[in-house]
């Protein structure tokens, strides 16, 4: 198996070499770290008329989008007289990073109007626009270009390609160009790893993943990172440990991000110690990092240690944001610390400064619907300085029928229909409170709304890991492959209880 080798720095004592004599303020050009730089560099080449050479104003154009001024560098654009096609991929470059997908296809628009044939790059550039609006028609368009044209065998337009494709959801589209490619790269097989990952089709991205390695491609660290995701999101274990030793097996380098990717593997899988023996070997630490390992303790219930963790990370000097509180918020829910979590949120808002969100707010309406303090929650919903959305209405509902408080229970249900009129999860909810608080008919007429509606309801679904693979189990249904087997199982395990049973009672 090929390894991944640690990412080299370059040379910082190497000087930069330029053709022999190119004039100084293009040298100088090439060297400006800053905006304030590229400035006196831009003063330097208009005083010197080196500006009016169509090929320094494209060298300005660069410098400014590598410093990401677009203002700057959509103006030296402007003027420039007659474009190249290096002068629109830089524009469109810069338009991109500059979150502005929109303009950048309109320049493309006009990069065809003035006669100018697209080159590799330009293709790269379109397509990521195309994928940050869900421009589907133009990117099918660069894609009949893509395989017609002179393209026929470039691999980095078509990755751009099958990125394109995998970020608005079309998978299919990206694997038949995937599997159709006679050369892959690494990006190739990352694009599709991270892909599947982001769409939900964690099993997947994992054969992708495993696929790669037989094929001798040393996966890079959006691959690894990529494949950790979907073994947390499939709680496969085995999986991610074997990823986790094949790291250190190559001597790869453990980055921040992929430090932050175990510990977020280790923690959803139920292993909270490797997870913590990750973060306490990282070398670097950054906000995410701390957020993973105090999410990671706050689901398994740790709530001292997620506050012990907040110590520390203060006395490190890393200042807590959004999502730590999200963290913290939810360790004292699933603890039951009431006071705490007051304690907390008001730290949150008085002593560093940050704004609750949606988020804080529905961890402190769990906090206080699952101790039954179901006034204090109401109270707290009124008094948000935002609408509330349907998650929090939907925690207070879930707090309500679990306390069977039918009357705010009902309130909330009706919050929830106006703002989810379709969702069959509310409606299945609301129907099990009035149930169970004896409401027989507003439950049947309920469940005859969610029939009647065809509306979609979640089924309860639970996994194990055997063997390395993950085995998941629908409530309702037998589509398992060895569902047969695991039935006659079940019946041979109910005998031997009733023989047990039966013994018992002689």
């Amino acid at each position: 198996m090929a390894a991944v080798a640690p990412p080299s720095l370059p040379n910082q004592n190497k000087s930069p070499s330029f053709p022999a004599r190119m004039p100084a303020p293009v040298v100088l050009l090439q060297m400006c770290n800053n905006f304030q730089e590229v400035r006196q560099v831009h003063a330097q080449l208009v005083v010197s008329g080196l500006i009016e050479r169509p090929i320094n104003g494209g060298r300005l154009l660069q410098a400014y989008v590598t410093v990401s001024n677009i203002n700057h560098a959509l103006s030296t654009f402007d003027r420039i007289s007659d474009p190249d096609v290096f002068a629109y991929n830089t524009m469109m470059r810069g338009l991109i990073l500059g979150r502005s997908p929109y303009h950048a296809l309109k320049l493309y628009s006009k990069l065809l109007l003035d006669g100018l044939k697209p080159d590799n790059y330009t293709y790269t550039f379109v397509l990521k626009a195309c994928s940050q609006v869900n421009a589907l028609f133009e990117g099918r368009e660069v894609h009949e270009r893509v395989l017609t044209g002179f393209l026929e065998e470039n691999t980095h337009a078509k990755n751009s390609l099958i990125s394109g494709y995998l970020s608005q959801g079309q998978v299919e589209s990206a694997r038949k160009m995937f599997d159709n490619m006679v050369a892959k790269d690494v990006a190739s097989w990352s694009a599709m790893v991270a892909g599947f990952t982001k769409n939900g089709m964690y099993a997947d991205a994992l054969v992708i993943f495993q696929k790669m390695l037989s094929s001798q491609v040393s996966p890079n660290e959006s691959a690894l990172v990529s494949s950790l995701c979907a073994c947390a999101n499939l709680g496969a274990l085995d999986q991610g440990k074997w990823i986790h030793a094949y790291i250190d097996r190559i001597g790869a380098r453990i980055s921040v991000t992929v430090g932050t990717a175990l510990i977020d593997m280790y923690a959803k899988c139920g292993s909270i110690e490797p997870a913590y023996e990750v973060f306490r070997k990282m070398s670097q630490k950054d906000v995410v990092s701390w957020g993973a390992i105090i999410s990671g303790f706050a689901i398994h219930g740790r709530a001292e240690k997620c506050f012990e963790l907040l110590d520390d990370m203060v006395a490190d000097g890393i200042h807590p944001n959004e999502v730590i509180f999200v963290g913290i918020l939810s360790a004292c829910s699933h603890a039951g610390y009431i006071e705490r979590g007051y304690k907390c949120f008001d730290q949150m808002v008085h002593h560093y400064g940050i704004k609750p969100s949606i988020e804080h707010y529905g961890c402190m309406v769990d906090l206080l619907g699952r101790a039954g303090r179901l006034a204090e929650a109401e109270e707290l919903i009124v008094s948000m300085p935002e609408e509330p959305n349907s998650v929090i209405w939907g925690a207070f509902l879930g707090a309500c029928r679990m306390h069977s408080d039918v009357r705010r229970g009902n309130l909330a249900f009706k919050h929830l229909t106006e703002l989810e009129p379709m969702s069959g999860d509310r409606y299945k909810l609301a129907g099990i409170m009035f149930a169970n608080a004896g409401e027989k008919e507003t439950a049947t007429n309920i469940r005859k709304i969610i029939i009647d509606n065809d509306m979609e309801t979640t089924r309860g679904l639970s996994s194990i890991e055997i063997d390395g693979v993950v085995q998941e189990f629908v409530a309702g249904t037998i589509h398992h492959s060895r569902h047969k087997e695991i039935f006659r199982m079940w019946e041979r395990v109910n005998r031997l209880l009733d023989i047990h049973e039966l013994r018992i009672c002689i």
